[in-house]
């Protein structure tokens, strides 16, 4: 392996850290422990950058995806069942574990109790919280749950 300018080998190294950008070097490693013949830690770095980049790409698309489909739920529960409707087991199906889906809404609202819209809620609702504002605290567990029954 070998790298074309010192100082840029350092500067990477020393804002992204050793350790990250070594698997990035693995595919390239021959049996001997020794580089494959041409390697530049240039080339390594590139790889990383596109890396990067496409996780942040498909982060955001992910992101859009998840709001869009919470909010849909939401709706689509809320007007069905009503605002709270998610806390009556009534409005799920049969294999709905109506405590487990409280006990995870409890924690999350317990974790997130400083986050300004729980504290408003809290403080101004008796902690009452309309399905299209909880929902924004569910964790893929939660939505599992919820969707699957």
């Amino acid at each position: 392996m070998y790298y074309r300018r010192c100082s840029f080998c350092r500067d990477v190294l020393v804002n992204i850290g050793y350790y990250r950008l070594s698997a990035y070097f693995l595919p390239f490693k021959n049996f001997d422990g020794t580089y494959m013949d041409n390697l530049s830690f240039e080339r390594v770095y590139r790889i990383y950058e596109f890396d990067r980049k496409l996780r942040n790409l498909l982060f955001s698309a992910i992101e859009v995806i998840e709001v869009r489909f919470r909010t849909r739920l939401a709706h689509f529960h809320s007007e069905k069942y009503g605002s709270l409707g998610y806390l009556d087991a009534s409005s799920f199906n049969s294999k709905h574990n109506t405590d487990k889906f409280k006990q995870n809404i409890d924690r999350e609202i317990e974790n997130n109790k400083k986050v300004l819209f729980v504290k408003h809620h809290i403080d101004n609702y008796d902690g009452q919280f309309p399905l299209w504002v909880i929902s924004e605290l569910f964790t893929f567990v939660c939505f599992r749950i919820f969707i699957m029954t």
